[in-house]
Formats: C-alpha cells, structure tokens, sequence
C-alpha cells in the first residue's frame, strides 16, 4: 500500500514534465463579459401560464421541429415556439423522470424513469410501451440518454470484473436495441488528471459523438484548451465514436462542449457561488473567457451563470430568467408566470 501514493506522486512529477512547455496558441482573455460578444440571435419565448401548466422549475428543455419540451417536476410540458403551450406528458406519482430524449424521426418522447424504465409517447402524449432499460444495456445504471442522427446513445455505469466503475457509451437503434458498445476514455490533455465525474452529458460536434464531463475547478481550463487545439489535436482524436477505422471503435469524455467555433465549460453546483464559473473560449480570435456569467445586454435580465445546448449541430443555446430579471423587458409577466425562456444562436 505505500507504493500507491508514490505511483500517484511519480505520474503527477511526469505530468508537470510533459505540460512545462505546452504549445500555447494564445493565452489572451477577453475582458467584455456581454452576452452579445458571443451571440449572433436571441429568442424570447413567454411560456404560457395556465392552470394545467404551472411550472417550477426548468430542468431540461429539448426542441423538434416547431415544438418545446421542458421537464419541470415529474412531467414534461410541451409548447409550441411562440410559448403557447400543447399538452403534458406524465409518469405518474410512483416514479420520477431522470431524463428524457426526443426522437424527431418518429416523433416519440423517451422517458427514462428513475426505476430504469423507458416509456415511449407520441408527441401529444399517447403512451406507446414501456422497457426495462438496464436489461437491454446489460445491467448497467444509465447516466444518459441522447437521440442524435437517427440513433440513440445511452451513457451506462457498470462495474467490472474486478470491481472497478465503468462508463460505457452505447449505440442503440429507436427501439433501444445495442448496436455496439465501447467503454469511455478520457481525452488526452497531455497530463495527469483525474475525471471529475459529477456529471456526464451525451453531446454531438460534426456527428461525433462524445461525452462532456466539465471539470469541478477551472485552473487548468485555458491550458487544457490550448493543449487540445495544438497539432489539431482535436482533429485526430475527431471523438470518432462507432466510427470504423481499423475495426477500432473510441468514446471520449472530454471537458468542453465543442462547438464550431467555441468551446463551452460551465460549473454550477459549488456551495460556494464565487467557485463556480462559465468558460468560453473563441477558436476564431484566439480568446478566452473566463467568467462567473454572461451580462444580459439584450434584454437586460442581469448574469447568465450558464448556457445549456438546445441544438449543438446549429450551435444553438438556451438559458431562461423569471421574476424580477424580466420585470424590464417584460412588465405584464408576474411573479407567479412561468419563466421566458432564451434561445440564442451563437456566432459561427
């Protein structure tokens, strides 16, 4: 057992070696923090209030065509893109939702209940049939779920032969029958480090698909930027999940959301507001951000601590205020209406 802290001591010396002199493209950081630096259009959608759709909070939101999907509570509610609102869709009261995924192809709503069941509805909320999920993914606990080109792709926790946790990415056909499976890596930052792990997101960047892990500090966020974008590193990994090449199939876990031009990293669950942060950096100008928000400065809702992906192929983002923040831009909404929520397309 004393040689473990060593070993650990030992990769962190070589770790320090191999990142003396990182390749650096630039390590310049803006110090305007207006939301229309990065934003090239932005959308506000009053979400209607009514009896039937009273919302709490908004824990996910997802689009398909002209429809909004936001998870608030155990239900999910859906609008149409002027904020009218549809119908609910609900599970009942002896589960919870964990997550949910839209099939656009075949307009379902899957439901991944917190028993591991999935529940396949229709758009106006018909429920179709119910899987034990955990037995199509042999055993293992699923972290995520995500709809992208035609496939679904389900994130699983297992535990291995030797009692060590995995994560596994897995490609599944609409019926959520395993296509192929891979066990995730972490992406080379040219260092030692160690997966933060709090939260895992399936996401897309030029139909790969990866696995976005932000990291719970951000010091070592400009470097590992840096590091990733030098030799085009990013390119040759090119998170080429079930891409054949060789019969060789890898899944990575990476700490940014990859746009086309920017790369994204926010962290918003620190006991300690001041801990927490929202990373951008411009792949255009070289630039970074390095925020705790984003100032408002089209409707003047105040910070935005954080900017969720609506649409990675389109590079659309979404955030969403309510009471006193939108007092200026929206006078008839009380403090009893449901939030406005924000869609913003960022510069390409």
């Amino acid at each position: 057992m004393r040689k473990l802290p060593l070993l650990l001591l030992s990769l962190a010396i070589i770790s320090c070696v191999h990142r003396e002199k990182p390749p650096f493209l630039s390590d310049q950081t803006e110090t305007d923090n207006s939301l229309s630096l990065i934003t090239q259009k932005i959308t506000a959608i009053p979400l209607e209030t009514n009896p039937q759709c009273i919302l709490t909070e908004l824990k996910q939101v997802k689009t398909a065509q002209s429809n909004i999907f936001v998870l608030s509570g155990n239900d999910i509610f859906r609008f149409n893109r002027s904020g009218s609102f549809i119908n609910k869709i609900s599970i009942g009261k002896h589960t919870r939702v964990n997550n949910f995924t839209i099939d656009a192809d075949d307009q379902h709503i899957i439901v991944l209940d917190s028993l591991s069941m999935l529940h396949y509805y229709t758009f106006d909320g018909v429920l179709l049939v119910t899987k034990d999920a955990e037995i199509a993914l042999f055993g293992g606990t699923i972290l995520d779920l995500a709809y992208y080109d035609h496939f679904l792709w389900a994130l699983t926790e297992n535990i291995s032969a030797d009692n060590a946790f995995e994560k596994w990415l897995y490609k599944l056909n609409p019926a959520f029958r395993p296509i192929k499976g891979v066990r995730l890596s972490a992406i080379d930052l040219g260092r030692f480090y160690l997966d933060a792990g709090f939260s895992a997101e399936i996401c897309v960047a030029d139909h790969m698909v990866y696995v976005y892990t932000p990291f719970s500090y951000k010091q070592t966020l400009l470097r590992d930027t840096l590091y990733l974008l030098s030799d085009d590193r990013l390119n040759q990994e090119r998170l080429s999940s079930f891409k054949e090449t060789g019969h060789v199939f890898s899944a990575y876990s990476i700490p940014f959301r990859l746009g086309k031009r920017y790369m994204l990293a926010s962290y918003q669950t620190h006991a300690s507001a001041n801990a927490n942060y929202l990373y951008c950096y411009d792949r255009k100008t070289n630039k970074s951000l390095d925020l705790n928000g984003l100032n408002d400065d089209f409707f003047h809702t105040g910070i935005v601590k954080d900017l969720r992906p609506a649409d990675l192929y389109n590079n659309e983002y979404y955030f969403f205020k309510s009471g006193n923040d939108i007092l200026s831009a929206f006078p008839e909404r009380d403090e009893n209406a449901n939030p406005v929520l924000f869609f913003i397309q960022l510069h390409g």
